[in-house]
């Protein structure tokens, strides 16, 4: 309660403070970057086939 009073009793600081506020955070906002992530290439898909006991060429020969 003893903000609004403090509010009541010094509009115009308020009213300074907010547009302070304002403006600070339209400064923020046109000075952040548009994209946060990297750009990625061309999407690939990993396939992983766990068969135990078999030596590579077996699995190359497998997949292949």
């Amino acid at each position: 309660m003893w903000l609004v009073f403090i509010a009541m009793r010094r509009p115009i600081t308020i009213l300074v403070a907010v547009m302070a506020v304002a403006l600070a955070s339209i400064m923020a906002i046109r000075q952040m970057k548009v994209d946060i992530f990297p750009r990625l290439g061309a999407p690939a898909i990993y396939v992983a086939q766990p068969y135990s006991g078999m030596d590579p060429q077996q699995m190359a020969g497998f997949l292949t």
